[in-house]
């Protein structure tokens, strides 16, 4: 995870950290996003804006499930990436 989120932080643009974002989702299995709710299992990233969407329907999905913390904890991760990608995108903004 931390050469994720350094990756994140070394981006120059919204472009990158889109670019950063799209391949951290490609590596999620089918299977853990299926613990989500239905209306929160598609992650579609086509521009820097759909970061924050994305992460705050997920940050939902995931506040509402009700399993152990081992199931979830690939989502957890995905949550914190996405937060610091938006966090960073506030960043290449100032």
């Amino acid at each position: 995870m931390k050469a994720w989120l350094d990756e994140i932080d070394r981006a120059r643009s919204g472009v990158e950290v889109l670019a950063g974002a799209r391949d951290y989702c490609a590596l999620l299995h089918p299977r853990e996003l299926e613990l989500l709710p239905a209306e929160c299992r598609e992650i579609r990233l086509e521009a820097p804006g759909d970061i924050p969407r994305v992460r705050r329907r997920l940050s939902a999905g995931v506040d509402a499930l009700d399993a152990p913390g081992d199931e979830v904890r690939a989502l957890r991760d995905l949550l914190r990436f996405l937060s610091r990608a938006e966090e960073r995108l506030g960043e290449l903004r100032d």
